[in-house]
C-alpha cells in the first residue's frame, strides 16, 4: 500500500522552473516539495541564457554562484551567419533600447540546473530525486496531488494544496489530460553534441552564441569557458524520417550542406554521444485550474532559435510562486482565477516569441535581419527582443519596429516575384528558398 502525506506545494520537476518556484516559496515560508525523475547533474540542452534572466539570478541570490561555475562564459551578444559564411551580423546586448543589460551567460545545463536545485534545497525545499509522477489525483475539478513512484518501484501519494507542473518537455499534465498540441507547421528535430577545438572568432564575439542558417534548418554553436562548444543541428522532422537516419547521420548531412559550419568543425573532436529531441514546438490549451498551474516547458515550448527557454521557465515560475503566496495569504487556497497573472504572462510571452520565431523562418524577413537599418532603429528593436526585454515599459516601441520589419518582408516578397527585391536574398534559409 502506498504511503501518503500532505504538503503545501508540490512541484513536479527540478529544472529551472521548478527550482525557481520552490526557492521563492520557501523564502516566503511556504512548504514546498520538488519531485524530480532524474538525478542531478544531468545533460540538458538550452545552454545560452538571455540578459533579462540575470535580474532573477540576482533576486534568487545565485548570480555569483552561476558566474563561478566551471563552464560559465560571459556573452555580450548573438551572432548570425549564412550557410556559406558570405554574410554575417552580430547583435550586441549593450545596443538594446535602455535600460540595456549588456551581457548574459553561456552555461552547461548540468551545472546550472544543479546550482538552482541546490539553492532551492538550501532554502528549505525538500527535493525527491529519482521519483516520477504516475498519475494525478483529482477531487472533482481540483488537482489534489500526485501519485509518484521511485526508481525501486516504491509508491507514494503526495497530496497538496497546490501542484505546479514544471516537468519540462515531458509535460506530464498536458500529455495526460490531452492538452498538448504540436505546431503542425513547425515539427523539428535537433541533433546535438559537445565538441572541442571548434573554430571561434576573435575578440568579444568569441563568447557569443552563433546561429548558422542553412537550407531548411539552422545550427547553434554555444561556447563554454573552456572553449568546448555545444553544437546542435535543427531540421524538419519530415526530412529526418524520410532519410530514416539517427541523430549522428542527421548532424553529418546537415554539416555537409552548410560549408560555414563544416569549416568551424574541421579540426574539432566530439566529446559526447549525439542526442536528439523531436517535435519540441507545441502549445498547451489549459495552463491552470483549481489547485494547479503549468509553468516552463510544461506549459508549451517554442523553437529554441532565440534561446528563450530558460527565460520563459524562470519568469513563469516566479509569477506562479507570487500567485500562490498571494492566494494563500488572502484565502488559504489557490483557485484557477488566482493564477490569472501567470496565465496572462505565459500566453503573452508565447505569442511574442513565436511571432519572432516564425518571422525568422520567413526568408524575406531574414534578408532584412541580416541587413538591419540603423536609421530606423531596427538593430535596437531586434536586440531588445533577443535580450528578452519584453516585460517592462516601452514594449510597443520595440514591437512596432518589429512589425515594420514584417511589412518590409512583405514588400521584399512582392519585389522578389518581379525580380526586384529590396535587399539581396540569402542563398539558403531555414524556411527554404525566397520564392
Amino acid at each position: 500500500m502506498a504511503s501518503e502525506r500532505s504538503v503545501d506545494v508540490l512541484i513536479l520537476g527540478g529544472g529551472p522552473a521548478g527550482s525557481t518556484a520552490g526557492a521563492m516559496l520557501a523564502r516566503a515560508g511556504i512548504e514546498a516539495v520538488i519531485v524530480e525523475g532524474e538525478r542531478f547533474p544531468r545533460f540538458h540542452v538550452g545552454e545560452s541564457l538571455l540578459p533579462h534572466t540575470v535580474p532573477l539570478l540576482d533576486d534568487l541570490g545565485i548570480h555569483e554562484a552561476v558566474r563561478a561555475l566551471p563552464h560559465t562564459r560571459r556573452k555580450e551578444g548573438a551572432s548570425f551567419v549564412t550557410h556559406d559564411g558570405s554574410r554575417h551580423v552580430a547583435y550586441w546586448f549593450a545596443e538594446a533600447f535602455p535600460p540595456a543589460i549588456p551581457h548574459a551567460y553561456q552555461v552547461r545545463r548540468d551545472e546550472f540546473d544543479a546550482c538552482l536545485l541546490a539553492n532551492a534545497s538550501a532554502l528549505g525545499v525538500e527535493v525527491l530525486e529519482g521519483w516520477k509522477a504516475t498519475a494525478p489525483i483529482w477531487e472533482g475539478r481540483r488537482l489534489a496531488g500526485l501519485r509518484i513512484e521511485g526508481q525501486g518501484g516504491e509508491e507514494r501519494v503526495l497530496r497538496a494544496r497546490v501542484v505546479l507542473d514544471a516537468s519540462g518537455q515531458v509535460a506530464f499534465l498536458a500529455n495526460r489530460m490531452g492538452w498538448r498540441f504540436p505546431y503542425a507547421m513547425h515539427r523539428k528535430v535537433a541533433a546535438v553534441s559537445h565538441f572541442r577545438d571548434v573554430w571561434l572568432p576573435d575578440g568579444r564575439e568569441a563568447g557569443n552564441i552563433t546561429i548558422a542558417v542553412t537550407d531548411g534548418g539552422w545550427f547553434w554553436l554555444i561556447p563554454f569557458a573552456d572553449d568546448t562548444v555545444s553544437v546542435g543541428a535543427v531540421m524538419d522532422v519530415a526530412r529526418w524520417r524520410q532519410a530514416g537516419t539517427g541523430p549522428e547521420a542527421l548532424f553529418s548531412s546537415s554539416v555537409s550542406a552548410t560549408p560555414e559550419v563544416g569549416r568551424r568543425l574541421a579540426g574539432a573532436t566530439r566529446l559526447l554521444p549525439f542526442s536528439s529531441v523531436q517535435n519540441f514546438s507545441y502549445r498547451v490549451m489549459r495552463l491552470a485550474g483549481d489547485g494547479y498551474c503549468l509553468i516552463g516547458d510544461a506549459a508549451g515550448f517554442l523553437d529554441p532559435i532565440f534561446s528563450t527557454g530558460v527565460f520563459v521557465a524562470t519568469t513563469t515560475a516566479a509569477s506562479a510562486a507570487e500567485d500562490i503566496i498571494d492566494a494563500l495569504g488572502r484565502h488559504g487556497r489557490v483557485d484557477s482565477g488566482d493564477f490569472a497573472p501567470t496565465v496572462s504572462v505565459t500566453r503573452s510571452l508565447h505569442r511574442l516569441f513565436f511571432s519572432f520565431i516564425r518571422a525568422y523562418y520567413n526568408p524575406h524577413f531574414l534578408a532584412f535581419f541580416f541587413n538591419p537599418s540603423r536609421g530606423l532603429q531596427f538593430p535596437q528593436a531586434i536586440v531588445s527582443l533577443l535580450a528578452a526585454d519584453v516585460l517592462g515599459p516601452g514594449l510597443f516601441r520595440k514591437t512596432s519596429r518589429f512589425r515594420s520589419l514584417l511589412a518590409l518582408a512583405w514588400m521584399q516578397e512582392l519585389g522578389s516575384k518581379v525580380g526586384r527585391p529590396l535587399v539581396a536574398p540569402l542563398g539558403a534559409t531555414p524556411g527554404g528558398p525566397a520564392t
